[in-house]
């Protein structure tokens, strides 16, 4: 399975995140959404995410069934680039 969309921000300048109220605020700040509204995996306590190195926000995400990553254009429309990323 392949999901192919439009990434919107990445957050790699993440703060330290000894207080979760404080963390939740900045994420807020940066993306312009609520940490329980669009994280995915909001409904687990927040340690388990406290020490990623960063977020993403996409847009515009779907699925494609029977395509392989070597299926899609290394450059599409716009300059749009291809990127691999996993998600865990």
């Amino acid at each position: 399975m392949v999901a192919v969309g439009s990434l919107a921000a990445v957050w790699t300048e993440v703060p330290a995140a000894d207080d979760e109220g404080e963390f939740k605020r900045q994420f807020y700040h940066f993306f312009g959404a609520g940490w329980d509204e669009v994280m995915v995996g909001a409904d687990r306590p927040f340690a388990h995410h406290r020490y990623w190195d960063g977020y993403f926000a996409v847009q515009s995400m779907d699925v494609v069934q029977g395509v392989t990553l070597d299926d899609l254009p290394r450059s599409g429309a716009g300059g749009a680039r291809r990127c691999s990323v996993i998600v865990g």
